[in-house]
């Protein structure tokens, strides 16, 4: 290993201090602390997880790409059976062009294509758009997003001026030419290599007719599938008229009857294969197998792919058939005794927290409960997966639920379940037995447990609020219309939310608006400064109304989708938050419902700061919160090699380095992400500073041989350092070292110019402690060369911008 703790701090700029906020109302960090988007990429493809397969394309090479609609993504098989993703995140949305595809965001991408020189074509359904990603990696919009609908007479318009409705499935030709079949405007277009597009077929119009006349003039019903031969006849799969047809010199047919065909393809031998909704086979015979696929593929050796639902399937040149990929597990179900941030929930919709710091999930469409220990670990306390009633009288995790959206526990431990699809609220004793606590609730939306030990639930479907006791009697506290949660202070005040408003019942049962003009408010939490936190997911964001009747968003921009991690969460995105809870120490965690995950949202204290000192990540030279086990550098003016100590949350921290003006040490290896951690410098007896920082789970950093950017701290494999006087080859193991990857070294991941890098070591570097080393396989094939970037991520956390490699 060629670095040194020396080489590790060169270059740490001096003039960065802590402030304390000047804002009057009290800000926030976020984190993710429970959920993730793991499908088992950069791992065997067997063991990969889809959620709904559609197209699938072969390349030249050997490579497999397959379209994860419901999980917006684009994958890749390499011949080795390794698995990638090319591009989306998992979050449906449209961004990207113009930078690495493995950074955009699609919207339910179905049909794909490969051209002759590499380039990947996405046919974006639900962004309305046709994209590609070229040879470099970059992804661009090659047709639709426009505004011009292409006439019914096969005049050519320009492409990126086209207005597509539902481009479906793609095929190329080998000059070239593009076809896109528009599943909801039914036709097909033909887009040439110059970037112009041409209707020619359908008239827009679902139907069946045409056959043995122009194609432009025939009827298409929802076409899905293409093919091309060396003879210029398309195949189409019109899914909706149940047939194969094909266009041969401009003029329609129908080839071949079946019902609902979705794909096609042809094998070098020009062997149709179609893929429908109960056949899989050729026009002559079916394939065993096989019941059904979505899409089908061919590769130049006459190997035969198939997408079908959660799995890829293969059949060989000489018959047999296996899985190519896929391990068919529950695509939203994952990470059962193992820590949240690498867990897979399913719009988790209710949250609450114990009084020993646990916090419990409603989640939702996995019809379970779940529990996150304080020490990140996640388990199910509730439900078996399958959606239904039965199991009273008997562990709650053998029992079953149906959408639960809501869960409250009590002093005693008894935790209550907003049962919503059963009409049920649902209890589990401390010892794990589930029983109905009451069923005269239509649609409970939320319950929530008050001061004086009662359950209030928002009963929607009867427009009430009730009141229940331990008992089991109940009373209305006042009608509502169609309330969605309730909480209550500890004045006994009951708040709820309706559908633009949040109101309050007094004890004596009056009531009153809090705050009117919302959109959709639904979860509540009272802090202990008496404030009113409201989650919005009609806007995607999280207000607080203070006592004195100050209002202020504390979390999300407006805007749906998933950005911000280790920052403040007014700058971060949400997706259709639905629950909030606020536990002892002030933090907040939100069910993020549309993101599938839980983020805390840590209260970020004025501190008292005796001396300015800046605290920094030592790879990054970034500020912001620290990770367990990281290494950081504090800047200041008064410390005293040998008479200084560090100290987190009283307890004092190792040491790499110090000066008058400097300190390198270590974050204990115990922080708790999602909490804050007190530090405290002392210098020959007397408190140089003492303040406190948010923790998260992870925070990675790559060391420099600059101020944080530049030019990565890295080895080549032969183990001289990375430089532009000696770049690494593509093929090749570089090794780097970086700091901030918190606990979880197994949820690594490496991007080298934009393209995925195989991980080959993730873990402690020998000798140094906190020293992250990552041993990572530079990309072949069309990856760039020179001045690269490179990014080490940890579950969703990435290093910083601006570190590069060289390449040749």
């Amino acid at each position: 290993m060629r670095i040194s703790s020396r080489a590790i701090f060169w270059g740490l700029p001096l003039a960065l201090c802590l402030q304390a906020s000047d804002s009057t109302a009290r800000t926030y960090t976020i984190q993710t602390v429970a959920g993730s988007d793991f499908v088992g990429d950069n791992g065997l493809a067997i063991a990969a997880v889809f959620s709904q397969t559609e197209g699938i394309a072969a390349d030249r090479a050997g490579n497999i790409y397959v379209a994860d609609a419901d999980d917006n993504r684009v994958r890749k098989i390499t011949p080795d059976g390794i698995i990638h993703t090319v591009a989306g995140s998992g979050m449906a949305g449209f961004s990207g062009d113009g930078g690495p595809g493995t950074a955009a965001l699609l919207d339910h991408p179905y049909g794909l294509a490969v051209d002759a020189s590499g380039n990947l074509y996405i046919a974006d359904l639900g962004n309305a758009r046709v994209r590609r990603i070229g040879s470099d990696g970059i992804i661009s919009t090659v047709a639709g997003g426009g505004i011009t609908v292409p006439d019914t007479s096969g005049t050519a318009v320009a492409a990126a001026n086209a207005k597509l409705i539902q481009p479906r499935n793609l095929a190329v030709d080998n000059d070239g030419t593009l076809y896109i079949s528009d599943f909801g405007a039914h036709r097909v277009f033909r887009l040439s290599p110059g970037g112009t597009l041409t209707a020619i077929a359908g008239t827009g119009k679902a139907g069946f007719a045409g056959d043995g006349a122009p194609a432009l003039l025939a009827q298409l019903n929802s076409p899905a599938g293409l093919a091309s031969d060396s003879n210029g006849t398309l195949y189409i799969a019109d899914s909706g008229n149940n047939r194969i047809r094909k266009i041969n010199h401009g003029l329609i047919s129908t080839a071949y009857s079946v019902s609902a065909p979705t794909g096609v393809a042809l094998t070098p031998g020009a062997v149709l294969y179609i893929a429908g909704a109960s056949y899989f086979g050729t026009m002559t015979q079916p394939m065993k197998g096989f019941a059904a696929a979505r899409d089908v593929a061919t590769d130049a050796a006459g190997n035969v792919y198939a997408t079908a639902g959660q799995v890829v399937g293969k059949v060989a040149a000489n018959g047999n058939v296996s899985t190519l990929a896929g391990s068919g597990a529950a695509p939203y179900f994952a990470g059962e005794n193992a820590p949240a941030t690498s867990a897979r929930f399913h719009t988790p919709t209710g949250i609450a927290v114990d009084g020993s710091g646990n916090w419990y999930v409603a989640d939702t469409a996995n019809h379970r409960v779940r529990r996150i220990t304080p020490g990140g670990i996640v388990t199910t306390i509730a439900g078996n997966g399958v959606a239904g009633s039965a199991g009273d009288g008997a562990l709650a995790t053998a029992a079953q639920l149906n959408s639960p959206r809501s869960v409250a526990i009590d002093a005693q431990g008894n935790v209550y379940i907003a049962d919503t699809g059963n009409n049920r609220i649902r209890k589990i004793s401390p010892g794990g037995i589930i029983s109905t606590f009451t069923n005269a609730v239509s649609n409970p939306e939320y319950v929530a447990v008050g001061p004086d030990s009662a359950l209030y639930v928002a009963d929607a479907g009867n427009n009430r609020v009730l009141r229940l006791t331990a008992a089991g009697s109940f009373n209305s506290v006042a009608t509502v219309l169609k309330p969605a949660a309730v909480t209550v202070d500890r004045s006994g005040n009951v708040y709820v939310s309706e559908s633009a408003r949040v109101s309050k019942i007094s004890p004596q049962g009056v009531l009153s608006t809090v705050l009117d003009g919302l959109n959709s408010p639904r979860g509540l939490a009272m802090t202990a400064d008496g404030s009113l936190l409201i989650v919005q997911p009609g806007v995607d964001i999280v207000l607080s109304l203070s006592a004195a009747g100050n209002l202020a968003t504390i979390a999300g921009t407006g805007t749906p989708g998933f950005s911000g991690d280790g920052g403040a969460a007014q700058t971060a995105q949400l997706n259709q938050p639905t629950d909030i809870a606020v536990d002892a120490t002030g933090t907040a965690w939100v069910a993020d419902s549309g993101n599938n995950r839980i983020r805390s949202l840590t209260p970020v204290a004025a501190a008292a700061i005796t001396q300015n000192v800046a605290l920094v990540h030592a790879a990054s030279l970034a500020a912001g919160p620290i990770a367990p086990g990281e290494i950081v550098t504090f800047f200041g003016s008064q410390f005293q090699p040998g008479q200084t100590d560090l100290q987190f949350d009283g307890k004092s921290a190792m040491i790499f380095y110090i000066s008058a003006t400097q300190i390198n040490a270590l974050t204990p290896p115990d922080l708790v992400p999602g909490a804050s951690t007190e530090i405290t410098i002392r210098a020959g007896g007397q408190t140089v500073a003492d303040f406190p920082s948010a923790v998260v789970s992870a925070t990675p950093g790559i060391f420099t041989s600059g101020s944080g950017t530049g030019q990565a701290a890295a080895d080549n494999q032969d183990g001289s350092m990375n430089s532009l006087a000696n770049p690494a080859d593509r093929g090749s193991i570089v090794v780097l070292f970086g700091t901030g990857d918190g606990r979880d070294t197994s949820a690594v991941s490496v991007s080298i110019g934009g393209f995925a890098a195989e991980v080959l070591y993730a873990g402690s570097a020998p000798g140094f402690p906190g020293l992250l080393q990552v041993n990572a396989r530079v990309p072949g094939g069309t990856a760039p060369t020179g001045v690269v970037p490179v990014v080490v991520t940890v579950g969703t956390a990435s290093s910083q911008d601006g570190v590069t490699l060289v390449v040749r």
